[in-house]
């Protein structure tokens, strides 16, 4: 199964992911209290793993889709940091980090050529349902954001827009190689929204959010 344990006691973003509420990520999709979060992932009883490829979505509860996964992306695709589920049947899907360099990714890890077409022919089909022009490089160097993104495309065009995809940045973590302030992820997240050719406005603006959570302020019982 495409399942990764993970250790009780984890750092960087992996740890402070877990201490995140259900709250502020409402807040940011304007969804109502009355439709709560419900955690998949990462869980205690669950050895705090991560899904990818049809685990991912077996974890979701869509592994019926019109259209499998594999048609779309190869094996060993991203690595899902946390996943949810609403009471309406909302998905939510989070990508975590703790520090920008993480963020960086010059390429896939295909080797196959089959693999690495197929990607590209994803990634040019997600460009366009984003509306974006042809020629912003989603390859690199921030090709995890891009296919993150791409699976929210995928998720949409073939289960009916109930698929929403939160990107979770940790600022001040003491535990990472460079902390991160939280001006600084804000530059970081401008940059990576133009490389890749986003606008403030695109066809998916309702179901991308990007949540930028201070440690320190964690710590100190706070919230933005």
């Amino acid at each position: 199964m495409p399942r990764r344990e993970r250790p009780a006691k984890t750092e960087r973003s992996e740890h402070w992911l877990r201490v995140a509420v259900n709250e502020l990520i409402e807040r940011k999709f304007g969804w109502s209290t009355k439709d709560p979060i419900t955690w998949l992932s990462p869980l205690k009883s669950d050895d705090y793993a991560e899904y990818y490829d049809e685990a991912f979505l077996e974890r979701v509860g869509l592994s019926a889709l019109k259209a499998p996964l594999a048609a779309f992306w190869p094996r060993s695709g991203p690595r899902w940091d946390g996943l949810g589920r609403t009471s309406t049947g909302r998905v939510l899907l989070v990508e975590a980090k703790a520090y920008i360099e993480e963020g960086v990714d010059y390429r896939s890890g295909a080797k196959a050529p089959d693999s690495v077409d197929l990607i590209r022919q994803s990634l040019a089909v997600s460009k366009k349902a984003f509306g974006v022009n042809e020629a912003a490089p989603w390859d690199a160097p921030f090709y995890q954001y891009a296919n993150r993104l791409a699976h929210l495309h995928f998720l949409n065009s073939v289960q009916g827009n109930n698929a929403y995809l939160l990107f979770l940045y940790f600022a001040d973590a003491p535990d990472v190689p460079e902390p991160c302030t939280v001006e600084q992820w804000e530059g970081a997240e401008r940059l990576t929204r133009k490389c890749l050719g986003l606008g403030k406005e695109h066809p998916y603006s309702d179901r991308v959010a990007t949540l930028i959570w201070s440690v320190s302020d964690m710590l100190a019982g706070k919230s933005e």
